[in-house]
């Protein structure tokens, strides 16, 4: 049996032709690169793809900004 985990963002429902669905609770853009639906055959798989998604986003409220700055020229 899978230890009951929470993912606060997240609703998981079960699918209706088996397995679970995870639905993010406020959507993202979808140029993001994060996902809005998870899906997975077992609750243990469907934790690690959560997992998985949670890492990404904590990468990216930790990666470098996209402009590079350089110092004036006089």
């Amino acid at each position: 049996m899978t230890t009951p985990r929470t993912f606060p963002g997240w609703q998981i429902i079960d699918g209706a032709g088996g397995g679970y669905i995870a639905i993010r609770l406020v959507l993202v853009p979808s140029t993001s690169g994060l996902s809005n639906v998870r899906c997975g055959a077992t609750l243990a798989e469907l934790h690690r793809h959560l997992e998985e998604e949670t890492r990404r986003r904590a990468r990216q409220a930790v990666a470098p900004p996209s402009t590079t700055w350089s110092w004036p020229t006089t």
